[in-house]
């Protein structure tokens, strides 16, 4: 059945050429059989599995019109979560192109807990949430007070990561231990720092961002007739890139939906990469075992990146034994090229002249150079420069939330008010920068307390606006690079130390370096260049284990033998066979189906995010505590084996 017959059918017609039939058209158009089934299917709840380039935003809004369109959803009850104000302006925008006039409510999970106490507030007569306008202040103040010697970036990285971790300041320590995460803070200092702080705001009368998340929770905790009303304002749930909710998040949303089926979430565990500020990916990794009875639509085919790219991606998961079934929907392009540099001067010079002859043939927007750390980003642009080209870098995201953000970090309402008048009077035509500053006039009138940020979350003034990146070649680490695309990409420094980086030592946390490294270089659409050092810093170096796979497959046509790293008789093994195994094993001992042990889905999260130890096992398996203890150790050890390029159990 094609598009235009399911539209007509679906709203009772036989040839109705009307607005309605024209819009579900418009939803079904051009969608492959597992999209239309994502997009489609009454399942609830639904997780939706989105390889790199396969529509998952496309995807996730044409299902929230599908349901507004069918009456199965009501546009003012549908809540749409994601992670960045870019891509909550996205899903508005291309919820607007299909038609949907209602109101959605979109936006991040700050933004809209953001939203609801400030109409909470209005309604009770209270004084709704003051954001502070700049933490970095408030943390310098803190640390001044305290005599804590710390940088204020790594103490507040620390109050995030333990906020979203649900820490508590007794378990500080341990739990940085468990994860070996390597805090900057002592316990003491931490207690210490994270009650003057917490002081300061109450004194000041603001709050940061994260304690809008808490807040909303604890105030629907509290008040049962208030947390109906979230409820039921709320029915409808949407989540976007689910792989990166962290437990404060994932307990705000569950509170929200209160056991309710109406849910969907929509990500990809092979991009799961923020594991280091706080994020758990087995919310998707594990689905099965986090929403009983769901529905996983898995879309598998990549339409952005070519063959050639698909497969060197698919490559630097394999070598981590990490399962990808992701198949290319694009003709073939160019074979990816590696270069090999004597040092870092000579690879940041061979990378210059690649992104000049890159861009006389795709254009500077649509060229990017990658690296994994921030460090590698000064020499690399110092070249770009010296090469004549433009570089843009501060962060992953579009013009317009740069200019946002530039416009956020003045610490006063005198500060912002030279900035948009240095805007003004600049003799460069910049529009984007032009319709900030007249936003941020517009702020600066209302006198309404809170920063600018904080305007901008609650009225959403841009989204009439397409983004708008500059004309220059992007210059970014993978984790900023992560949700954005180029026709031709440059991956930097893929060696020993840095890919994987030399502070990931846990299976778990190697487990997600190759996971970075996949979504690096699944940026590219067209072109790939992967780049490495004999020497850096005068320390002599080699390639990634990660990147003789990756190399492999630019002789993909030949019949040349498979890298070490892969080489075994006969085919590539399968990294979910021994895992299998053992729970083939204990499933005999226990005289249960395999099944009832636990499904592949659980196994493939296990083996894509190895748990820490027996308690996460008992957690993650659904097992009493002294059952995972007699099973967890040959588990650990299978799965820390599996994270060992090269290294397959017995």
């Amino acid at each position: 059945m094609d598009a235009d017959a399911g539209a007509n059918r679906s709203v009772g017609t036989d040839a109705d050429d009307g607005p309605d039939a024209q819009r579900w058209r418009a939803v079904l158009r051009g969608l492959d059989p597992h999209q239309r089934e994502a997009v489609t299917t009454d399942a609830a709840p639904l997780a939706i599995v989105a390889a790199a380039g396969s529509g998952k935003t496309m995807v996730l809004t044409r299902r929230i019109a599908r349901r507004v369109l069918d009456g199965s959803a009501d546009a003012r009850h549908v809540l749409a979560l994601t992670f960045t104000r870019d891509a909550a302006g996205e899903l508005r925008r291309r919820l607007r192109r299909l038609d949907i006039r209602e109101h959605v409510e979109t936006g991040t999970f700050h933004a809209v807990a953001l939203r609801v106490l400030r109409d909470r507030a209005a309604s009770t007569g209270t004084a709704p949430p003051s954001v502070a306008a700049d933490r970095g202040r408030l943390i310098r103040e803190v640390l001044t007070e305290t005599r804590v010697r710390c940088e204020p970036g790594a103490a507040l990285a620390d109050l995030d990561w333990a906020r979203a971790r649900l820490v508590s300041p007794d378990d500080f320590v341990d739990q940085n231990r468990r994860v070996r995460r390597r805090p900057a803070l002592s316990a003491d200092a931490y207690a210490t720092v994270l009650d003057r702080y917490t002081a300061l705001k109450r004194r000041r009368g603001v709050v940061d961002f994260d304690d809008l998340l808490a807040g909303l929770l604890s105030e629907m905790r509290r008040d049962r007739t208030f947390a109906d009303v979230v409820r039921w304002r709320f029915r409808h749930l949407f989540v976007d890139e689910a792989q990166d909710l962290n437990p404060l998040q994932h307990e705000l949303l569950e509170a929200i939906r209160d056991g309710r089926p109406d849910i969907c979430l929509v990500g990809d565990h092979r991009q799961a990469i923020y594991g280091w500020n706080g994020a758990d990916p087995t919310t998707l990794l594990e689905v099965e075992r986090v929403y009983p009875g769901v529905t996983v639509v898995a879309l598998t085919g990549n339409y952005r990146c070519s063959p050639q790219i698909v497969r060197a991606g698919a490559a630097a998961l394999s070598a981590a034994r990490i399962a990808d079934d992701t198949e290319s929907r694009r003709a073939d392009s160019a074979s990816i090229r590696v270069v090999e540099a004597t040092d870092e001067h000579d690879e940041a010079r061979r990378v210059a002249a690649l992104a000049r002859d890159l861009s006389q043939r795709h254009g500077l927007r649509q060229v990017a150079v990658l690296a994994r750390t921030n460090d590698q980003l000064e020499g690399l642009g110092r070249a770009l420069t010296a090469t004549g080209l433009p570089v843009a870098r501060a962060v992953g995201a579009s013009l317009l939330e740069r200019t946002i953000l530039e416009a956020s970090r003045c610490t006063n309402r005198q500060q912002l008010a030279a900035w948009a008048e240095e805007v003004w009077a600049s003799d460069e035509v910049a529009p984007i920068r032009s319709r900030v500053a007249e936003e941020v006039d517009r702020f600066l009138m209302s006198n309404e307390p809170g920063g600018f940020r904080a305007w901008v979350e609650l009225r959403q003034p841009f989204d009439d606006l397409e983004p708008d990146d500059d004309g220059a070649v992007s210059l970014l680490t993978f984790h900023a690079a992560k949700g954005r695309e180029w026709e031709a990409v440059i991956v930097t420094g893929v060696e020993e130390g840095l890919v994987p980086h030399s502070s990931a030592t846990t299976a778990a946390q190697r487990a997600e370096e190759a996971r970075l490294l996949y979504v690096a270089l699944t940026r590219a659409s067209d072109t790939l260049v992967v780049t490495w050092a004999a020497r850096r810093r005068d320390v002599s170096g080699a390639p990634s284990a990660w990147l003789e796979a990756v190399a492999a497959t630019i002789e993909v046509e030949r019949p040349l033998p498979p890298p070490a790293v892969l080489r075994r008789t006969g085919a590539p093994p399968d990294p979910m066979a021994p895992l299998r195994d053992w729970r083939a094993a204990v499933a005999r001992a226990a005289g249960v189906e395999a099944r009832a042990v636990c499904t592949d889905q659980v196994l493939r999260g296990l083996l894509a995010s190895p748990p820490r130890d027996t308690t996460e096992v008992a957690r993650r398996l659904g097992l009493g505590l002294s059952a995972a203890e007699r099973l967890a150790p040959r588990l650990l050890d299978l799965l820390d084996h599996q994270g060992r390029p090269g290294d397959v159990p017995a």
